[in-house]
């Protein structure tokens, strides 16, 4: 489909390939006809063609998707009124797609006696599926292990087969204290099938929690009307780039109006998306002609071509 728009649209042949392999992906970076790059992986590789992009003789711009554990805050009026449907939903949406969703909620923060630890303790966990590669599945059981043997953690809820070729979901718990005392190894992005449950005493510790994260792709608050979370809000408009009330980060809409982007390392470039209408502006180049004749103009910009009239978008006036 993608060759056959470009060739109806008079593209070069060849211009949508796929290549394989870390040194073929490196070859394609650093060669000179390649102006901008996009990426969807990890922290480290993500970061290491980066600093390729950014190396070359000409450098160019490195879209990066990197990681992103987009945490889930629950207040606690919003407990008392739907946790059972708070609890489904989580559950839904940190499993679905087996958790390989670059949005998939990967902390959930839970009152204390709220009744939402029993809840999601006996809920009903989705069965195991494959994830999308060897390599994804031993770095997914890397991670899990790792936060299982913290010392402040426990497993609250786990499928049959946690490691197995089909990883079944795992859900584990631990205290708001333990958080804040070591939030680089409790918040490490498991990208599959688990998350991570943290029960808080006060709902001013969700401030001090938000401010521990990295910049993230989403972060989340399930709330009451009358809850006063302005502050939470606002730490988390300064950590994420979508930030959402009563609804889940799983599941991205092709708009003008999404927003799918963070802070570092959530993104290597903060003030772009990657889906959405505006996601094609990261491989377009303005360039602005100044006091030109008509006849020296690209066809486009001519006043006598009826394309260079503006053209309304959602309403608003677009320039062509």
């Amino acid at each position: 489909v993608v060759n056959e728009a470009l060739a109806g649209a008079g593209a070069p042949d060849g211009l949508f390939q796929v290549v394989f392999g870390t040194e073929a992906g490196r070859t394609v970076l650093l060669d000179p006809r390649i102006k901008a790059a996009g990426f969807t992986g990890s922290i480290p590789g993500g970061r290491a063609l980066m600093d390729l992009a950014v190396s070359r003789d000409e450098p160019i711009p490195f879209y990066g998707e990197l990681g992103s554990n987009n945490p889930v805050f629950v207040t606690e009026q919003a407990a008392s009124v739907r946790g059972e449907q708070i609890v489904a939903d989580f559950i839904g949406s940190f499993t679905t797609s087996a958790g390989q969703l670059c949005t998939k909620p990967g902390t959930l923060f839970i009152p204390r006696g709220s009744g939402l630890r029993p809840l999601l303790s006996e809920a009903a966990l989705p069965a195991g599926a494959g994830l999308l590669n060897q390599r994804i599945r031993e770095g997914y059981g890397q991670v899990l292990d790792q936060l299982s043997a913290h010392p402040g953690v426990e497993v609250l809820a786990q499928g049959g087969e946690p490691l197995g070729e089909q990883p079944s979901p795992t859900l584990l718990i631990t205290g708001i204290d333990e958080l804040l005392a070591d939030p680089q190894a409790l918040q490490a992005e498991c990208f599959g099938p688990t998350a991570l449950v943290v029960e808080y005493d006060s709902e001013q510790q969700l401030v001090a929690a938000a401010q521990t994260f990295e910049g993230q792709l989403t972060a989340t608050i399930h709330g009451e009307e009358g809850d006063r979370v302005q502050e939470l809000v606002a730490v988390l408009a300064n950590k994420a780039g979508r930030v959402l009330w009563n609804q889940w980060p799983t599941g991205v809409s092709v708009t003008y109006a999404q927003q799918h982007g963070g802070p570092y390392p959530a993104t290597t470039a903060v003030g772009t998306t990657s889906v959405g209408a505006a996601a094609i502006e990261r491989f377009v180049r303005p360039v602005a002609y100044q006091n030109f004749p008509q006849h020296l103009l690209p066809a486009q910009l001519q006043d006598a071509n009826p394309d260079s009239v503006p053209q309304l978008v959602n309403g608003q006036p677009r320039g062509r």
